[in-house]
């Protein structure tokens, strides 16, 4: 079978190019652009808050993997040191937002609500998804693979923590893993809503008409990126995780536990985030956001760009099996949990429906759900601008730590 090769440059050649939009220049994969041009095309995509680089990345991995399984041509991206180049940078940026000032001018009795749901809704999808693997013939890590990692973590983590699986002896497990946040994504636009207006109308609770919907306000608001700042904020970015490359490994010497490099990245970030606000430096979030989103589409596009969906086939019922489950134990957990933790009224329901988003999706499914229910039912300022911030902050901190920390003792059950 013939094999073409592409070493880094070509690979990166092939991720990545120029594209000029007015006055603006946004470095994307090729498989982004691709990804973006399909979204604004299909409604469905639209919809249901599917990455442009996730359908495209996909379409290209089933292409790439149907010639390479019918022997027709191998296709080789040589993209290991970039992916983790800009993997580390992804989490450096998440460390980064990490604010501990922001997160104390929030207000106390909510945030110990959102914080214990979100990390009791992780510990719920583990134990859940380890407990149902083995019976079905699946490695006990695969059940966090098909847990919190993908569907709290999104493709993001899971391309990240997956390889470490694999490497203790779960087979597939970044594939598995990155198609159960991609089908999390769709069940978390299709079940939030339903779930807030249910609770909604059982408990007879109804939003402030007079309020102003901040909502509303988000549509409109743009904020400039400048070249000197976003330098500066740059160079930030670098140097959290030059002294996060320290921390991995000082924490990677402790016998027994896997440490990985990205989340040495991360505490740096949140080191120096914390850092900078006690010495009263302003660090420009719109540009973090912005490294943020660059690198993680970049990342997940060499994810795609390199695994083989074809064999998800092998475990396809109990990954489906699986799923099911977990979208039942979510509408449960935050009909019960986080309904109550977050107050019992119109905003609680409403910060349902954006857990039940990043519970089995990512934050723009969260902000999708909650505008539908807000478009209905009226505004709900404190659920949109405090529960998703606030909820990924601990979800994007604790989730990958859980998850690495873990997995040595998982392998062995």
């Amino acid at each position: 079978m013939p094999t073409i090769s592409f070493d880094v440059m070509q690979s990166c050649a092939l991720a990545a190019l120029h594209d000029v939009k007015g006055n603006s220049w946004h470095i994307m994969a090729l498989v982004v652009l691709f990804g973006r041009w399909l979204v604004k095309r299909v409604k469905f995509l639209q919809v249901y808050c599917i990455p442009g680089v996730v359908v495209a990345g996909l379409l290209v991995s089933i292409v790439l993997s149907l010639l390479k399984n019918g022997s027709v041509i191998a296709i080789k991206f040589d993209v290991a040191t970039l992916k983790e180049f800009f993997m580390d940078l992804f989490f450096t940026c998440i460390g980064l937002g990490a604010s501990a000032r922001l997160i104390k001018n929030s207000g106390g009795k909510l945030m110990l609500g959102i914080t214990i749901t979100t990390i009791g809704s992780i510990l719920a999808q583990d134990v859940l998804g380890v407990l149902l693997a083995k019976p079905l013939g699946l490695h006990p890590l695969m059940g966090i693979g098909l847990g919190s990692l993908s569907l709290m973590g999104g493709v993001g983590t899971a391309g990240a923590v997956a390889p470490l699986y694999e490497k203790l002896g779960a087979a597939n497990a970044t594939v598995v893993s990155v198609m159960g946040a991609t089908f999390g994504m769709i069940f978390a636009s299709l079940v939030g809503g339903p779930v807030a207006r249910w609770l909604i109308k059982k408990h007879n609770l109804s939003g402030n008409k007079n309020e102003v919907d901040a909502s509303k306000k988000a549509d409109n608001e743009v904020v400039k990126l400048d070249a000197k700042n976003l330098l500066g904020t740059v160079a930030v970015v670098t140097i959290s995780a030059g002294i996060g490359s320290y921390i991995a490994v000082l924490f990677g010497m402790i016998p027994g536990i896997e440490f990985p490099y990205f989340v040495g990245c991360m505490l740096g970030g949140v080191i120096i985030r914390n850092v900078l606000d006690h010495v009263g430096y302003e660090l420009r979030d719109a540009e973090v956001d912005a490294i943020n989103s660059i690198t993680l589409d970049l990342f997940i596009a060499m994810i795609m760009m390199t695994i083989d969906v074809t064999k998800l086939a092998s475990v396809a019922g109990p990954f489906a099996l699986i799923l099911v489950c977990q979208i039942i134990l979510m509408i449960v957990w935050v009909a019960v949990v986080t309904f109550h933790l977050c107050g019992k009224d119109y905003n609680a329901a409403v910060m349902t429906a954006a857990h039940v988003g990043i519970g089995l999706g990512s934050g723009p499914n969260a902000m999708a759900n909650m505008r539908a229910v807000i478009s209905e039912y009226g505004p709900a300022n404190v659920a949109w601008i405090v529960f998703t911030p606030f909820a990924l902050i601990v979800l994007d901190i604790v989730n990958p730590l859980l998850c690495s920390i873990v997995a040595p003792w998982v392998a062995t059950l």
